[in-house]
Formats: C-alpha cells, structure tokens, sequence
C-alpha cells in the first residue's frame, strides 16, 4: 500500500512539474518566437479603400512596372491578413491615373471621393531600385516610401495615419548576378515592404523568421 501511495505521489509531482515547466518554458517560447504587436491605425476594418501608388517619371521610364509591383504586394498582405476591407481594383486606379494627367494636384481625399470609397493608402515612391547605388553588377533591392492613410468621411485633408519605410533586401550584403535575377530580388523586396506596412495596420504575432531560419 505505502509502495502505491508513493508511486502515486510521484506521477502526481511529475504532473505537477510538467505543467509548470509548460507554463514557465511556454511563456518563454512565446517570448522567443513571437512578439503581439498592435496595429498604429485602426481604422481600415470594414472598410472600402482604394490603394494609390505615386512614382516619379524617372523611375517608370527605368520600372514601368513599378506602381503596380507596389499596389499588387500591398494588396495581397491586405487580403490575406485584412479580409474584412473592400479593397478597390488597383489596376483601375491606375488606369485613372494614366488618363488623368493632373490628377496629382487633387487632395487625397477628393481621389477617395472620386472612387467612393472610405479610405486612401497613399504610397509616394521615394527609392526603387534593384542594384547598388555604389557597384556594378552587385544586386540589393531598396525600396523607400512615404505611406499614409486619409479617410474621406472626415474633416480636413491631414492624413489619419502616415509611416516612412526603408527597405533593403538583402539587408547584410549585396548580392552578385548569377545567384539571382533583378525580377526576385525587386520581388523579395516588395514582400518585406508589403509586410511592414500591412503590419503597421492590423493585430498581429511577429515571429523572429532568424530563429525559425536557424532551427530549420
């Protein structure tokens, strides 16, 4: 009997174990692998948003493409981590901007009414490049953009939300031309830039991709 109660008394202390190492090492876990962060702007949910990119001429003549590389990634990190907004055809937006000529010299929030939709992103291309400044041949995406949010149900014509980014893929070093072409790397940089922006703008777990990398 004293040999059942002890061995009793031990799966009862192991258990009790368990579930505190669980709690202790899983509160670690969380803080090892994920961070919650909070959106900057709260007000995109439910709402319909039209996504409008500015970029230089210099840099369509080099990147035709450029604009819609740009609304293409935000609107898909949009969808899949925002599902609630009513995302309005950036190809449309874009057609309006080709047969506008001077549609820059409207508010943000007059093009928001001129689309009937809620809200703006407003993306203002500053940097989009591909290779080094410094170096032939070396390939480093670079984005820099000048982002911001205006809702047209509101007074004024001052932005909601307004953020700056600067993105370089790959951050530590450049990389040279027969590892990858100019489309992936401008590719990859799009990405990390649609993610940090649509991060900015929704509720969410960031996990540290060096440590899932590394243990991969």
């Amino acid at each position: 009997m004293t040999s059942w109660l002890t061995r009793r008394g031990s799966g009862i202390v192991c258990c009790v174990l368990a579930l505190v190492a669980s709690m202790l090492f899983g509160g670690c876990a969380e803080r090892i692998w994920g961070k919650r962060v909070i959106a900057e702007y709260h007000g995109l949910a439910g709402k319909s948003v039209a996504i409008v990119v500015f970029v230089a001429p210099a840099t369509i003549d080099e990147f035709p493409s450029a604009r819609e590389d740009v609304s293409a990634f935000l609107t898909a990190q949009m969808r899949t981590n925002m599902p609630s907004v009513r995302l309005m055809d950036y190809r449309h937006v874009i057609r309006w901007q080709d047969d506008t000529i001077n549609w820059f010299a409207m508010s943000k929030k007059q093009i928001g009414r001129h689309f009937g939709v809620d809200r703006v992103l407003y993306v203002e291309v500053l940097t989009y490049a591909s290779r080094m400044e410094a170096g032939y041949g070396d390939l480093q995406g670079r984005l820099r953009t000048n982002c911001k949010i205006f809702e047209t149900d509101t007074p004024g014509d001052a932005p909601a939300w307004t953020a700056l980014t600067d993105v370089t893929w790959p951050q530590d070093r450049p990389l040279e031309p027969n590892r990858m072409s100019e489309v992936a790397v401008r590719q990859r940089t799009l990405n990390v830039f649609a993610e940090q922006v649509i991060g900015k703008l929704h509720n969410h777990k960031e996990f540290d991709k060096r440590i899932s990398e590394k243990n991969n």
